[in-house]
């Protein structure tokens, strides 16, 4: 993965940075998930809606331990997806390719996890998430 897509991508996860709005905001901009030309209005639904994506796919991240084996996450996230699928703010796709790549890999990995029922311990490795503005030097 490239830095310019690593260090935005997983500083969203691996820091309290969804807790601020907008170094937030310049994350998914650098991501291109909200675009330069967005209106006030078009910035705040797309910042909303992807910090609760993130937030919901980020979830077995969040914790020391993670039950893959439990349901309800599962549907949390088909229903999110099933929603996405019908708003028509996501026709045209948003964000750089990498999320291609991620997105199948971590969906391909929990449903795997899912079957197998496993709890898994998810705190044994963080990435390596630079400090913002060592980050903004890389980009």
């Amino acid at each position: 993965m490239p830095d310019e897509f690593y260090y935005p991508f997983f500083s969203l996860t691996a820091s309290n940075l969804l807790d601020n709005k907008d170094e937030t905001i310049k994350a998914f901009r650098k991501l291109e998930m909200i675009w330069p030309n967005d209106t006030p209005a078009q910035v705040e639904f797309y910042y909303s809606f992807y910090r609760q994506m993130i937030v919901l796919f980020a979830k077995p991240y969040m914790s020391s331990e993670f039950d893959f084996g439990r349901t309800e996450f599962f549907e949390e996230l088909f229903s999110f997806g099933e929603k996405l699928a019908k708003m028509p703010e996501f026709k045209q796709a948003r964000g750089v390719k990498h999320f291609i790549y991620v997105n199948r890999t971590n969906f391909g990995l929990y449903n795997i996890l899912h079957e197998l029922k496993a709890n898994v311990k998810t705190d044994t490795y963080k990435p390596h998430v630079v400090d913002r503005f060592e980050a903004d030097a890389v980009v």
